[in-house]
């Protein structure tokens, strides 16, 4: 029996030689972990191969060529279904009798590369020549595993055993596996937590295990067969090593700022601010500003500013200024740019108002000779800024005189000018003046009006009115003597008087001779001729304003009756002609048959002297009752012979 106990024993020093012998051999000559080699490290996980049957040292684990990433391993899942030929523990006591005297096996693991090639953080401490806020995420995870329970048992009877699986790194591992063989002649009747039984072997996911972490795996097992039984536990694991990297992003922001409204002429002022709002800094920050085409500065319409660098929450500012040339919206774009493609963009606004100027004027555009005129002047501001300092001033023409101006204008008669202050006119405001002058010569004459404001506003304007002389003839006629006996004679006096404001030129006249009546003679300014009935006059030159010609026309009586004697003048301005008619009696100095005019009754003449006053018989008997007889008028429609 002593024999088999010694057996027992070795077998279990041999499996604490092997475990020692794979700790030692990842440490360096000064006790100290072996530091992985080349850039990047990882993750072996290995399988420790099934101890010989007979007792000796353990084989060191294989390492996975560089290169391979490891198979992932499932989490610990309890087992859906009893392990064959195994019955659960009931009332297993977690304590487990003391642990034989043998040396804890420790299964080395390895580093797994880091995403994209970058070490990520780690709960291990830094190495000596790290950084402390960066470690350099040096690693060795290890596991050990550690058989409890009697070293010794009997065939039939019911024994504990526990497996101790500890975490003896300090940082966390991964994907923990533990894998039992279980010899011939050895039965397993339970597990906790459960296992899985694959063809002899029982095997627990155990997953993640802390720092310092430990899982204990325990199993009820029965002997069939005496003889030593070695059953062979292995663990397999997933390290990781991390690196703490500091990932900064720079950014940068474009502020672009510019007063609301500037009056074309003025200075506009562009403040371009760039700031860093990231976490890291933005190097060779530049600054290009576009200028629209209405705004002028020195080095261009393109202008880049070179800022420097720029840290975490840092802004500078640059400001520009141009002229404004044009108004209306006028902007400036703005461009940030700097290392590692950032760029940002803005842009400002600036209104350029302008005041402008626009004059106009109104008035009648034909006059008469000594006729008034009231000229209307409107100055108006269609701009949108306030036009400063205006004057408005009228450049009277030669054919007017100044009689009047309003709102207190000033006359200068060297220049023939009419002056007024009108000040400010705001945008869309409109100011009116008034002119008043009479026209003194005929013509075509120009007003011309000039608005001039400050900075350079001007506005002109014109209007044309014609001056004309006012054509009128005034013609008067009148018989010299009315009535006439029958064979006197008698004048028609013509005046012709030019009552107009200008020369008349080319007069003419025609006088008609009337039945009953003979021309006698004429006279006038001018010669005259006959023909037939009609006495024509030689044209009149000129006749100015104011003056007058006379004409006579001498005729005689012909036969008693009353006559009309016609006259017609005509000269070049008027457009029709005037024309007069003179009634004029003409009578005879007895009737027919007795000497008297028909139809008028005669006082009784003289026997002697023939003179009235005589016991001449009446020219017609009296009617009956005394009463004379009416004289009916001697022409339908005119007056009768008595009449005036």
């Amino acid at each position: 029996m002593r024999q088999k106990y010694a057996l027992v024993g070795a077998g279990l020093l041999c499996l604490g030689l092997a475990g020692y012998l794979a700790f030692a051999g990842g440490q360096g000559p000064d006790g100290q972990p072996t530091p992985t080699r080349g850039p990047r490290d990882y993750s072996l996980v290995l399988d420790e191969p099934p101890l010989p049957p007979t007792a000796g040292p353990s084989q060191p684990a294989a390492a996975t060529p560089p290169g391979l990433v490891p198979f992932p391993s499932r989490p610990i899942e309890p087992p859906s279904r009893p392990i064959p030929g195994t019955t659960p523990i009931e009332g297993l006591s977690p304590a487990l009798p003391p642990p034989a005297a043998t040396s804890p096996t420790l299964l080395p693991g390895a580093m797994v590369p880091a995403t994209q090639g970058q070490p990520v953080s780690t709960p291990t401490p830094p190495a000596e020549d790290a950084a402390p806020e960066n470690p350099a995420g040096k690693q060795e995870p290890a596991v050990s595993i550690e058989w409890v329970g009697s070293p010794t048992a009997k065939v039939g009877q019911m024994a504990d055993y526990g497996l101790l699986v500890r975490n003896t790194s300090s940082a966390t591992v991964h994907q923990v596996t533990v894998r039992i063989r279980v010899p011939a002649g050895l039965q397993v009747h339970g597990t906790e937590p459960r296992a899985s039984n694959d063809g002899g072997s029982l095997t627990w996911e155990v997953g993640t295990l802390a720092a310092k972490q430990e899982r204990t795996l325990q199993m009820k097992v029965q002997a069939t067969t005496k003889g030593d039984l070695v059953p062979t536990a292995t663990v397999s694991l997933s390290g990781m090593s991390s690196l703490r990297i500091k990932v900064r992003e720079p950014k940068l922001a474009l502020k672009a700022s510019a007063p609301e409204k500037v009056l074309v002429g003025d200075a506009v002022a562009f403040t371009l601010t760039v700031s860093n709002p990231g976490d890291g800094a933005a190097e060779q920050v530049k600054v290009q500003a576009l200028l629209s085409e209405g705004l002028e500065h020195a080095r261009g319409n393109k202008i880049d500013f070179d800022v420097g660098n720029l840290g975490p929450g840092e802004s500078r500012s640059v400001q520009l200024i141009c002229a404004s040339r044009n108004g209306g919206a006028q902007r400036c774009d703005g461009l940030a740019t700097s290392e590692g493609a950032l760029r940002a963009t803005d842009t400002a606004s600036v209104n350029i108002i302008k005041p402008h100027l626009d004059v106009a004027i109104s008035g009648p555009g034909l006059r008469y000779l000594e006729r008034k005129a009231i000229y209307t002047l409107k100055v108006s501001n269609p701009g949108d800024a306030p036009a400063t300092n205006v004057t408005v001033s009228h450049i009277v023409p030669v054919g007017f005189k100044v009689l009047a101006a309003s709102d207190g204008g000033r006359h200068d008669y060297s220049t023939r000018t009419v002056s007024w202050f009108v000040g400010e006119v705001g945008p869309a405001q409109a100011r009116e003046v008034k002119l008043e002058v009479q026209a003194v010569n005929p013509g075509d004459h120009r007003h011309k009006v000039v608005a001039i404001g400050a900075r350079g506003l001007r506005a002109e304007g014109e209007f044309g009115t014609k001056v004309e002389g006012l054509s009128a003839i005034l013609v008067e006629m009148v018989d010299t003597d009315d009535p006439i006996e029958v064979g006197a004679e008698t004048a028609y006096e013509i005046r012709v008087t030019n009552t107009g404001s200008q020369t008349e030129n080319d007069i003419k006249l025609l006088a008609t001779i009337p039945e009953k009546m003979e021309f006698r003679s004429a006279q006038g300014p001018v010669r005259h001729r006959l023909e037939g009935k009609t006495v024509i006059f030689e044209p009149l030159e000129k006749l100015a304003p104011r003056a007058d010609a006379i004409m006579r026309v001498i005729v005689r009586g012909t036969e008693p009756g009353i006559v009309r004697f016609k006259m017609q003048v005509t000269s070049a301005n008027l457009i029709e002609p005037v024309i007069k008619m003179e009634a004029t009696r003409v009578y005879a100095d007895a009737p027919e048959s007795s000497g008297t005019v028909p139809g008028r009754l005669q006082p009784p003449l003289q026997p002697a002297t023939g003179q009235p006053g005589g016991p001449a018989a009446p020219a017609f008997p009296a009617p009956p009752g005394g009463t004379s007889l009416p004289v009916p008028p001697l022409v339908p429609g005119l007056p009768s012979p008595d009449q005036p």
